[in-house]
């Protein structure tokens, strides 16, 4: 009987060690952030006192973005977060938008703990406005969603349509850079009946939570099929959201700038290219409909001054639905008008609207 206690000893050891490697982190009694160990993991708990380890992306508005080494990336509320232990370093920054703090962090009910340096700086959970990467891991604030859709149809009749959508964010603690891209190209019996690409850049600085100046902003719009050979807009502006919430972003943006235009043909008489005054709104809704569907409503229009008749309007209508945790199916209505285009050199004139509708598959980086 001793012998066979012996021999149970070192499994005894053993299984009291998987428990403490697996066990969820415990509290000190000083309660104080951890040292920067860059080969450990964050801790987050939630609400429904479940743990979770893995790396935050991102926390901004009610929303944290969590790398979890299980699950992949997620979206958690932030109302549903009840604790955190980091053993990376972040950058936190209060709702002033002046005060931040660097350095690991412990959050326990409404005080957030901060290790910056030697010392332990501590505030109340609801002055919290983000938490971005410190500056040695970039690339954690950046994320990309990219879709293609590709149509083929062969017989009667030879027909080939590729359509493609592209968004780049950096969200930074108080800036935001979108790069955007959305175009299609099609043939019809090798004869191409679908040309348009349309590419933005913004930069945005909030100002506050929600209010944001937009110091610079450019949009190239290219389309065979409406006569324009090429379109710049570059503008500044101001926008601010009206809604934030987990499951629901609505902003507004407006600007004015300067709008160059180059046609492709032009009747006997007219000039081939236009310099005018542009006045810009935007507007985007961002909804969660379910855990696997979101909708994203946009609409845009510029007013050109003075010659209005060339004022033009863009929307988008996407259906994000999630297949894998990094795949989605997209759907996406598009409507581009102009209100008078221009005339071509044979008399014929494009057509006042165009609208598309694509279905691709979208992966998420």
């Amino acid at each position: 009987m001793i012998a066979g206690c012996l021999l149970a000893i070192p499994f005894l050891a053993q299984a009291e060690s998987n428990d403490k490697a697996t066990a969820r982190p415990t509290w000190s009694g000083t309660w104080e952030p951890p040292e920067p160990d860059r080969t450990g993991w964050d801790w987050i708990r939630l609400d429904s006192n479940e743990w979770i380890k893995g790396e935050i992306i991102l926390m901004r508005t009610y929303d944290l973005q969590f790398d979890s080494d299980e699950f992949g990336v997620v979206s958690l509320d932030w109302e549903d977060v009840a604790e955190i232990l980091t053993e990376h370093r972040y950058i936190l920054v209060l709702q002033d938008m002046i005060t931040s703090h660097t350095g690991t962090m412990v959050m326990r009910g409404d005080q957030i703990s901060v290790r910056v340096g030697e010392g332990i700086e501590t505030f109340d959970r609801s002055k919290l406005l983000a938490i971005t990467p410190s500056a040695n891991r970039e690339f954690n604030l950046w994320s990309m969603h990219a879709s293609v859709g590709l149509g083929l149809r062969s017989g009667n009749t030879d027909q080939a349509d590729i359509t493609g959508k592209m968004s780049l964010n950096r969200e930074g603690s108080n800036t935001h850079i979108g790069i955007e891209y959305n175009g299609a190209y099609g043939s019809l019996d090798n004869e191409k009946n679908t040309n348009n690409h349309r590419g933005r850049a913004t930069f945005d600085y909030f100002l506050t939570r929600d209010l944001f100046i937009t110091p610079a902003a450019f949009e190239v719009f290219t389309d065979d099929f409406q006569n324009i050979s090429y379109r710049l807009t570059p503008t500044v502006g101001v926008g601010y959201f009206l809604v934030r919430r987990p499951s629901l972003d609505w902003k507004i943006r407006f600007g004015g700038g300067y709008q160059h235009t180059r046609i492709d043909s032009a009747a006997p008489g007219d000039s081939k290219t236009a310099d005018n005054g542009a006045i810009a709104f935007a507007t985007l809704v961002d909804a969660e409909l379910n855990s696997r569907v979101d909708l994203i409503l946009e609409y845009q229009i510029q007013v050109i001054a003075p010659d209005i008749d060339q004022t033009n309007h863009h929307s988008e209508v996407t259906f994000e639905i999630e297949l894998t945790s990094a795949i989605d199916l997209d759907v996406i209505f598009i409507w581009d008008r102009i209100e008078d285009p221009q005339t071509e050199s044979d008399g014929s004139t494009p057509e006042t609207d165009d609208l598309r509708l694509s279905v691709g598959l979208a992966i998420d980086f």
